[in-house]
């Protein structure tokens, strides 16, 4: 399964906040990565808004000029595996499904036999069969929002979550918000869907390190900003310990605030939502309400609560799932989160489990032996 490690900032003009959006759709929606773009011509036009769709293989996509005009011209789009497409014209926004782009004419004309040429990987989500469908993405309002579909890993499920951006220039605040939804209208706004429950991640405008970790049932992030501190939410299904005739849809909507206040990232009261009994945390029950459950170890003094002080056994530290329950039962357990202990440990250290890779993260600015998980890199 799919993950990215990187940096997003705003040296593009945009909020990073707004590219970790971005970003998210980028991975999550399957979307191919491209290499560096090559050009051998006459003219000295632009080839911009370059994107590999989901459905884009790993390929050498070339754009040969195949008729020239004042200002203008015809370009052939012909892909190594996908072959010859449709033609592209200067000016327009060219689409065939796979790949994305416009020709800008530049100051000297395009001349027959100009020629661009993208290279194209698969995107890691879409090579694993888990990519999200993405079925709003708005970046023209000032909270630039986008709605996702999963498909669960059985290939035949319906899973609604979102993200979106809210920030405050004066206020010097630039967040995230994860949701989780039971479903989808396109009319509606994206705090107005189906069942939405939201939860706000305090981001940045400048530099912003992420962990992003995505299958067919749930999305996971790490993100480290400001000071720094780290900052993390999950939206999607956890595993439950239900047959799915029981529990068909269960939902966590989990981030660091309740709802979404105005909270910057230096706020030290704010915490993960998985330490104990948080209302950072929800879970869609089967009544459809959305319960505030409690999470093991930390919600146990003797083993994580506070109390106790885990320590690793040799090099080796011990991953305790995160167990969802309240006073009527045991739900379940997050899917690639862990509680490990802090103990001779540190931010972003790494370890290896089953041939799985984890990364190590802790509460905002919190550096005791409780206030750590491991993420999995899927």
């Amino acid at each position: 399964m799919p993950h990215k490690i990187g940096f997003v900032d705003n040296s593009n003009g945009l909020w990073a906040h707004y590219n970790m959006l971005a970003q998210i759709r980028h991975v999550a929606g399957g979307f191919g990565d491209l290499g560096a773009i090559g050009y051998a011509g006459t003219g000295n036009g632009t080839l911009t808004s370059v994107e590999a769709a989901p459905a884009a293989v790993t390929e050498t996509w070339t754009v040969t000029c195949t008729a020239a005009a004042a200002n203008g011209g015809t370009f052939s789009v012909v892909g190594s595996v996908s072959g010859a497409q449709a033609d592209a014209v200067v000016g327009t926004p060219y689409d065939n499904g796979l790949i994305k782009f416009t020709l800008v004419d530049g100051s000297a004309d395009f001349v027959v036999s100009d020629a661009f040429t993208i290279p194209v990987t698969q995107g890691a989500a879409s090579a694993a069969n888990a990519e999200w469908e993405v079925l709003r993405y708005d970046t023209v309002s000032a909270n630039r929002a986008m709605i996702l579909k999963g498909k669960g890993y059985t290939g035949e499920e319906e899973i609604f979550v979102g993200f979106r951006t809210y920030q405050d220039a004066g206020a010097d605040y630039y967040n995230l918000a994860a949701a989780g939804f039971t479903g989808y209208v396109a009319s509606n706004t994206f705090d107005t869907q189906p069942g939405a429950m939201l939860s706000g991640v305090p981001a940045h405008n400048n530099r912003i390190d992420y962990w992003l970790t995505v299958n067919p049932q749930r999305i996971a992030l790490a993100m480290k900003v400001g000071t720094p501190v780290y900052e993390s939410c999950y939206v999607g299904k956890f595993l439950p310990y239900a047959r799915p005739s029981q529990y068909p849809y269960p939902v966590i909507a989990a981030g660091m605030l309740s709802g979404t206040p105005a909270t910057r990232f230096s706020d030290t009261s704010h915490s993960i939502p998985y330490k104990g009994n948080r209302d950072n945390m929800r879970q869609r029950f089967v009544d459809g309400t959305w319960k505030q459950p409690e999470c093991w170890p930390w919600n146990n003094a003797y083993v994580a609560g506070g109390t106790a002080q885990q320590r690793e056994t040799g090099t080796n530290y011990p991953l305790l799932a995160v167990v969802l329950s309240d006073a009527s039962g045991v739900y379940g357990e997050l899917e690639g989160v862990r509680q490990i202990s802090g103990f001779n440990n540190a931010v972003e250290n790494t370890l290896v489990v089953d041939g799985k890779t984890w990364v190590v993260i802790q509460d905002v600015w919190r550096t005791g032996f409780n206030d750590y998980y491991a993420l999995r890199m899927d």
